[in-house]
């Protein structure tokens, strides 16, 4: 499908959904409550192939601290970069980038089908995916692979909202056009009810 400006004739006043993943207090809970659960799992995943003392007895303390900060902070914002240079790369439509509560969204103001709404959610979280696991497994210092280990945690846990997304996409009927304007979405069917 297209990608649109403008929202087709067919999809006028059919709003199929919206999702907020920040202001819907019950969806924000829980995805904060799988992010914690994942962020336990993946420490304790993390102890089984890398000892725990390598994390606490550093040699430079404040050099892999501060890379630990940096890290953890960027991985959220690279995301949104790539996500907002995708935006315009298949739309040609200007992204904005804006924080809600503690996070830096892109959001577009166009109108993309499922398949590019997928590919929009999910292609930023595997790339900094793939790149965080290169650079694990390409470091040879144990104590900097915890550092690279807890900012992947952080990339995973970052990536579940739009996992979530995507995965409600994927129940969507096949014309689904979706505005994404940050952490809300706007989705529109030609099969959905009017809005009243």
């Amino acid at each position: 499908m297209k990608i649109y400006t403008k929202l087709p004739e067919s999809h006028q006043d059919k709003l199929l959904a919206r999702i907020e993943l920040e202001r819907s207090v019950i969806l924000s809970r829980l995805l904060k409550t799988i992010q914690a659960v994942l962020v336990v799992a993946l420490l304790a995943v993390g102890c089984l192939f890398l000892p725990p003392e390598k994390l606490t007895n550093m040699s430079e303390p404040f050099e892999h601290l501060s890379v630990l900060m940096l890290g953890m902070l960027s991985v959220s914002v690279l995301q949104e970069l790539l996500r907002g240079f995708l935006m315009r790369l298949i739309s040609k439509v200007k992204p904005s980038f804006r924080f809600a509560g503690a996070y830096l969204y892109a959001g577009c103001e166009a109108y993309f089908p499922r398949r590019e709404e997928q590919i929009l959610n999910l292609l930023p979280f595997l790339l900094t995916t793939i790149l965080l696991l290169i650079l694990f497994l390409l470091t040879g210092d144990t104590s900097w692979k915890w550092i690279i280990w807890i900012i992947l945690i952080v990339d995973i846990c970052f990536g579940i909202r739009y996992a979530y997304a995507s995965m409600r996409f994927a129940q969507m009927p096949e014309d689904i056009l979706v505005m994404n304007l940050g952490p809300t979405y706007l989705v529109y069917s030609a099969h959905a009810d009017a809005e009243p």
